[in-house]
């Protein structure tokens, strides 16, 4: 069969339509590379939570934000320009945002002519950035930490699509509805023949299920797959896939095809979390086992810093929510944790000049994605595990 791939939407169905945006790498590709030649450019990452919304917190946390950025521009004209930026926020979530839900993320500069709105279903550090450049770090990394499952759910004659992604999940909008006799001898035909018939039907419709499962895993990488249904359905559409992806699927659940969509969100939302609580597990054994061996591995803000300024990080390890303040060196970009009795005079790496920073953390995973590494961030029972041995981690590429 042939599909219209252009023609396949996602939507949220269900009771609890809230409209998250499910960004790809490549949606955000031109702010990458936007910069303005001055300071003009705002970030505002806000806590949309429905208690932040109802009691107006989230408005007066932007307003305490934006007090701090206040005191550090001192040019007029500079000034009125991020007031401008300002007032763009503080009118939408006065008059345009409709629905609570997780984060906001808003990025706003007039000179470059710049307005983007995103509501991301994960929770992200509140905070506003004032720059010459979007503010893109927290977005960037929250994406790439996640993996993206399609969820394929079928019977003999129907099947309907998914993608699961940052614990939320949306319906593709093209569904699959095929005739298939049933079961029961019709006519003159023999009872063989028939079924012959029937079966034939029946994989016809698997077949299709599987091409139409193999291209949107394509075309919106899919890096795991879920099959749910009956087993016997599930056997099928899982033999019509290509080999590559049989690889990857993450794990086959029971379903009915008139379940909504919280049922079947709750259903892989679990199963991806046993499955990211194994990968936690068996990454940090991974870093404590090669630290302790003196191998490829790192534990400790002074040791994991200095591999990030080296580029020789390929995984780090951080527990959710860890942050900690530090420098930042205006020569060489290097890291440095506020850990020892007094401050460093200087940068360790080149003798440059430090800056002082709020989150070495942050400044650290950016610098890891930057340069090709991945970020493990800890939700589950490792995170205290984690903590005890050394609060950062990772393991090294030689």
């Amino acid at each position: 069969m042939s599909v219209d791939l252009d023609s396949i939407r996602l939507e949220l169905i269900g009771d609890d339509e809230r409209g998250f945006d499910f960004l790809k790498p490549d949606e955000l590709e031109p702010l990458t590379e936007l910069t303005l030649p001055t300071r003009g450019i705002l970030s505002a990452y806000l806590d949309i939570s429905p208690e932040q919304v109802a009691t107006g917190k989230v408005r007066l946390k932007l307003k305490d934000m934006a007090r701090t950025w206040y005191e550090r521009i001192t040019d007029k004209q500079e000034r009125r320009a991020f007031e401008n930026e300002l007032a763009r926020i503080e009118r939408y979530l006065m008059y345009e945002l409709k629905e609570p839900g997780r984060s906001l993320v808003i990025f706003t500069g007039e000179p470059a002519n710049l307005w983007r709105v995103y509501r991301i279903p994960v929770r992200i550090r509140t905070r506003l950035v004032w720059d010459d450049r979007p503010y893109l770090r927290p977005l960037l990394t929250v994406m790439d930490e996640y993996e993206r499952f399609g969820v394929v759910l079928t019977t003999r004659e129907e099947a309907r699509f998914f993608l699961f992604y940052l614990g939320e999940i949306a319906e593709y909008s093209f569904a699959l509805h095929d005739y298939v006799p049933n079961r029961h001898k019709a006519g003159g035909w023999s009872q063989a023949r028939y079924q012959r018939h029937v079966d034939d039907h029946a994989m016809h419709h698997f077949r299709s299920v599987a091409e139409v499962a193999a291209r949107l895993a394509e075309r919106d990488n899919w890096q795991r797959i879920v099959l749910m249904g009956t087993e016997e359905n599930v056997a099928q559409v899982r033999d019509y896939l290509p080999k590559a992806l049989q690889q990857r699927i993450a794990g086959e659940l029971p379903a009915s095809i008139t379940d909504n969509l919280n049922v079947i969100r709750d259903k892989v939302r679990a199963l991806a979390q046993e499955i990211e609580r194994q990968i936690e597990a068996e990454r940090v054994d991974q870093v404590i086992t090669a630290a302790e061996k003196g191998q490829n591995g790192v534990l400790g803000y002074a040791d994991v810093l200095m591999a990030v300024q080296q580029q020789r990080v390929a995984l780090l390890v951080v527990p959710e929510g860890l942050e900690h303040p530090g420098w930042e060196c205006s020569q060489c970009a290097g890291l440095v944790a506020d850990i020892l009795e007094k401050p460093p005079e200087s940068c360790p790496y080149c003798g440059g000049i430090l800056t002082e920073v709020e989150d070495v953390v942050d400044l650290a995973m950016q610098k890891v994605l930057s340069t090709g590494g991945t970020v493990e961030i800890l939700r589950g029972p490792m995170k205290d595990v984690f903590r005890e041995r050394g609060l950062i981690g990772a393991l090294l590429r030689y």
